[in-house]
Formats: structure tokens, sequence, C-alpha cells
């Protein structure tokens, strides 16, 4: 499993989603415009397909 990561647009960091994907589904994976209270600036984001990174879950 891989966790859905996204980029801050104010401070460049990376905020996990919450959600997680099989990578091997993720090519085929549809994604709808999402919104993420982000932790490291306090505003609201909208996100999508094209704005993830895929990383290993945090254990």
């Amino acid at each position: 499993m891989k966790s859905l990561l996204v980029r801050c647009p104010a401070t460049s960091k990376l905020t996990n989603t919450g959600q997680t994907v099989e990578e091997k589904s993720w090519p085929v994976t549809k994604v709808k415009t999402q919104k993420l209270a982000c932790t490291h600036c306090g505003q609201v984001h909208s996100w999508n397909k094209k704005d993830v990174i895929l990383a290993r879950p945090l254990q």
C-alpha cells in the first residue's frame, strides 16, 4: 500500500491525504478533485490525481 501525499503550494511541504492505494492499481485509479486542510499552512487546498505523490505509509 502507498500513501497519497500532496504538496502544499504555500510551503512546498508534503501532506498526507490520509488515503492509501495499491501501487499496482494506481494507473487505473480514478480520483475526483478533493479538498485537504493543510497541516503546514492552515489553508484548504484542492487536489486531484495529477497532484499526488505516492509514498510508503509511515509506520
